[in-house]
């Protein structure tokens, strides 16, 4: 669960009073966030540098902001964020670029298959002002938004000449102990750039960074006269929640059960011995999915599958030497008991996999039942019906 949104007391007391609470509702202040910074000592640059690379990795989702929005049900404006966007930060091994780099990426709803911001960012010491500076490296090649995305893997192994730094467009961060955040700024009036149709014009951009939120805004105005030029939805906060992982990544841990075969027609194929351990890991900001399952036929060799993947937007997206696939939480479903399962074969037959699973409300058995189709028409059935031996899938891994 997202924590509240971090507005002043004062504000929180009128808006209680506008809506007939007692002001005194809003002013339990939630425990401190592990490992933030204490509000009566100031961090040094290095743990700053840390910190900020904690806040900063990870994915982001704008959901909550949009709907609250829509749900207002006022007219349209450009200071109302109506539109999700979705941000993946992750932390690069790139000792040729600095110390501790980011890379992130944004995505937008109208535009999904398209980055729309995409920058490697270098978290420095910055002497002169005691600061921490986020040195962005743009892109050299290619358009400035709306890019072909990128994996970490390959933006990780590119040279220092592949980007272009612009210094007076970096952002400085400084700690906030009263709002326990971080804020992130341009220098004022500093980035200039030319604009093919309005001559020369400056960037502002802000950051928030907080425990599980963060927030920014960003405009251009006109260097002549100090008019916009450009702001997204009206130069207002864009609010991101730290996306939490689906509630079938939960599901990790190793399952043993009995594995069931039928043909079109309902009748019982195969059955035999069934394990699956499915395990989730945080790397470098990314959580990545890996799962092993392991069927033991009678009167044939056992089968071992490998599967691996990444957990992105609510979403485990994985593959393996047979077939590439995704699965989800059942929408709608409060619960998190239920979730679906969609593969496709990658021997070009056609041939795809609708699965779903329930879980029991202990999280302790699990019931999976799939189909198998070929242009629509059905092939064969599997059920497996299990039970979770163990949550400790790395234990129960390093005993084998």
């Amino acid at each position: 669960m997202t924590s509240a949104l971090p507005f002043s007391r004062a504000r929180l007391a009128c808006l209680a009073l506008a809506l007939g609470l007692a002001p005194s509702f809003v002013f339990a202040a939630p425990p401190p966030a592990p490992g933030a910074p204490s509000a009566q000592a100031a961090p040094t640059t290095q743990a700053m540098i840390e910190q900020i690379a904690t806040r900063w990795t990870g994915s982001f989702d704008n959901h909550r902001q949009v709907a609250a929005n829509l749900e207002r049900g006022a007219p349209a404006a450009p200071e109302l964020t109506r539109e999700r966007r979705t941000m993946q930060v992750l932390r690069l091994d790139s000792p040729q670029l600095g110390e501790v780099v980011l890379y992130y990426e944004e995505f937008r709803d109208t535009q999904p298959g398209k980055a729309h911001r995409q920058r490697v960012v270098s978290l420095v010491a910055d002497a002169a002002s005691g600061q921490v500076r986020a040195k962005q490296l743009f892109f050299d090649q290619g358009p400035a938004y709306d890019r072909e995305p990128l994996t970490s893997a390959a933006v990780a192994k590119l040279p220092p000449s592949s980007f272009r730094h612009e210094a007076n467009c970096d952002l400085y961060f400084t700690w906030q102990a009263a709002q326990q955040r971080y804020r992130g700024s341009m220098r004022p009036r500093t980035c200039v750039y030319p604009h093919p149709v309005d001559g020369m014009v400056y960037a502002e951009f802000d950051m928030l960074l907080y425990p599980d939120q963060l927030w920014y805004r960003d405009r251009s105005l006109r260097v002549a006269d100090g008019s916009i030029r450009g702001e997204i939805d009206g130069f207002s906060w864009l609010l991101f929640d730290r996306a939490a992982p689906p509630a079938i990544a939960r599901q990790q841990g190793v399952w043993k059960g009995t594995f069931r075969r039928y043909d079109a027609d309902g009748r019982l194929a195969a059955e035999f011995p069934s394990e699956i351990v499915t395990r989730v890991e945080n790397r470098d900001g990314q959580l990545r999915y890996r799962q092993t399952n392991r069927y033991s036929p009678a009167g044939a060799p056992p089968q071992v599958i490998e599967s691996s993947g990444v957990i992105r937007g609510g979403r485990i997206e994985f593959a393996n030497e047979r077939l590439t696939g995704w699965s989800m939480d059942v929408p709608g479903d409060a619960s998190g008991r239920s979730s679906v399962l969609v593969m496709q074969y990658q021997d070009g037959s056609g041939l795809v996999v609708h699965e779903i699973i329930s879980l029991s409300e202990d999280g302790r058995r699990r019931s999976r039942a799939a189909q198998y189709l070929e242009g629509g028409r059905l092939l064969r059935r599997t059920l497996i019906d299990e039970v979770k031996a163990t949550d400790d899938w790395a234990g129960y891994d390093a005993a084998r």
